[in-house]
Formats: structure tokens, sequence, C-alpha cells
């Protein structure tokens, strides 16, 4: 039987690579780290306009956020949720409250990123509110 041999630099390699793998898949944890995708933004404009600008404009969401600073997104997600639109709490499905709050952090200055935002897997737990650059 033969023993495989490993010298300790290829162990470093195989422990640097599998580092930056991690890294490079890291969800955001904070909305500075691009925690929604632009394609969200762009499918929660239309809703957001029917349903939201009536009430609510970009300096509004300023204020929520500051309000809401260094809380989980998970939260006021939920908040949302469950008391908007206001003539209808919760009558939106996940994904287009998902879309809507990707517009209100696009039109409040947040940058895009390659995560999603997504109620369902948890990430919003991790990631923090900042006030609006």
């Amino acid at each position: 039987m033969k023993k495989a041999k490993f010298s300790f630099a290829t162990l470093l390699t195989l422990a640097m690579a599998s580092a930056a793998i991690a890294d490079a898949g890291a969800a955001p944890t904070s909305l500075a780290d691009g925690a929604y995708t632009a394609e969200q933004a762009e499918a929660g404009q239309p809703i957001f306009e029917a349903r939201c600008s009536s009430c609510h404009n970009a300096d509004f969401y300023k204020n929520i956020l500051r309000t809401w600073r260094g809380q989980p997104m998970l939260y006021l997600f939920e908040q949302v949720m469950s008391s908007m639109p206001a003539d209808n709490p919760g009558s939106l499905m996940d994904n287009e409250y998902e879309n809507v709050m990707a517009y209100v952090l696009q039109i409040t200055g947040f940058p895009a990123g390659d995560t999603p935002l997504e109620y369902a897997s948890g990430m919003m737990a991790d990631v923090e509110i900042q006030a609006a650059p």
C-alpha cells in the first residue's frame, strides 16, 4: 500500500487556494458591500412606483436607514413585509419585497453587488444596516 506524500509547500498552496475560494464567495455583511443585484433593483422599480412612491421617496428611506442603523437588514425587511403597502400589508410576494428593497437601496445610494438580497436564505440577518451614503 502506497502512502501519499505531501510537501509543506503543497499543503500551504491548498490552504491558500481554499481560503481564496471561500473569500471570493463571501456574502456581504453591510449595505456598502453590495447586498442586492442591479437586476433586483430594476425589477423592483415598477413595483415601487406603483405601490410605494405615492407615500415614500428616497429621502424618507434615507431617514429610515439612519434610524435602523446597526440593526440586521432582516429586521427592517420583516417590518416592511408586515406593514406595507399600507392599504394591503403583506400582499406582495417575498421576491417582490426583495426587489423593492433592492430598488430602495439603489435610490438611497448603496451599490449593487453580485449577491441577491434574499429573505428565505437568511442572508439578511448578516447584513448590517448603515445610514445612506
